[in-house]
């Protein structure tokens, strides 16, 4: 099936110019204010230190072979808190047809605290909808979409249960499609990373989920401009994918990047503050990929036997 999609401008990158101490050869990488249009080296293979974490839990993965380069208690059952939203666009992206289609929002409770205005009846298209849930984390359209694919939220919710069977996300179960906490609602560090993963071969999904900005329209005439809080996006290589926080969960972060020459999965749950979170990923982003060149690297010729 063939889709036309339309790409939205992106704010400039804006330039670091101050950053965590990190090694200095992921400072290459990460500094986007060099001035040169020659693309950055890659960190060299020195940082044998493993990263001191603040997180709860977390996983540092390869994102095409799912090799697990660092974890921390990676199967233990949090709150994944928006992070929910990463199935609920993989299912809405496997189910739907036609994503200029137009959905009509359900009888949903109002106000809702992060959403982009929708009232039940309005309509806006599937296209749209996503944009809304995965750029401003949109409440009202994940309910909008749940009902679109699924009849209501709590059919949907149980789709998203089967599918996270199917792909073997054996410490998540899900309650709705927002992530509002509830009893029962629960994913981990390594079921976060590999539905992320799987989320990310989606050419659409790559799309929405490095967008940093965006203006979500839907009749009569609604123009509601949405920014993306997902801080690895102010990186030249970092690509999405989804942030997530409650009172419960804490900050929670999926992210995806490729600081060197192999594309990682980080996943932190329970981080105490936004400014942690990304202090801990950009660590994890720098030593994964010296991890990764020092496992790829030749084995020295053993000497030659007299």
């Amino acid at each position: 099936m063939t889709r036309r999609f339309a790409r939205r401008e992106r704010l400039t990158i804006r330039s670091k110019t101050a950053l965590p101490v990190f090694a200095a050869a992921l400072l290459l990488l990460l500094a986007g204010c060099g001035g040169t249009s020659e693309p950055p080296s890659p960190p060299s293979p020195t940082s044998t230190a493993r990263p001191e974490v603040e997180a709860w839990t977390g996983i540092l993965m390869e994102r095409a072979s799912g090799n697990v380069l660092w974890s921390k208690d990676p199967d233990r059952e949090l709150p994944p808190a928006s992070c929910t939203k990463i199935m609920t666009a993989l299912l809405t992206l496997e189910h739907a047809d036609d994503l200029d289609a137009y959905a009509t929002v359900p009888d949903i409770p109002l106000p809702q605290k992060v959403g982009v205005d929708l009232r039940p009846g309005d309509r806006i298209t599937v296209r749209e909808a996503l944009t809304a849930l995965m750029v401003k984390s949109a409440n009202d359209a994940a309910l909008t979409l749940a009902s679109y694919v699924g009849g209501s939220e709590k059919k949907f919710t149980r789709l998203m249960n089967r599918r996270a069977q199917e792909l073997g996300l054996t410490h998540t179960h899900f309650k709705n499609c927002r992530g509002t906490p509830e009893d029962g609602h629960y994913s981990s560090a390594r079921d976060l990373a590999m539905l992320g993963r799987v989320a990310m071969r989606d050419a659409t999904f790559r799309e929405l989920v490095r967008t940093k900005t965006a203006v979500i329209h839907y009749p009569p005439d609604a123009a509601v401009p949405v920014e993306n809080h997902n801080r690895l996006l102010d990186y030249p290589w970092g690509d999405g994918i989804k942030t997530g926080a409650t009172s419960k969960s804490g900050k929670v972060l999926v992210g995806s990047g490729k600081p060197g020459p192999v594309a990682l999965i980080v996943v932190t749950m329970h981080e105490p503050t936004r400014e942690q979170e990304v202090e801990d990923a950009l660590a994890l982003f720098e030593w994964g990929t010296a991890e990764y060149l020092r496992r790829s690297a030749p084995s020295p010729s053993a000497p030659a036997s007299p």
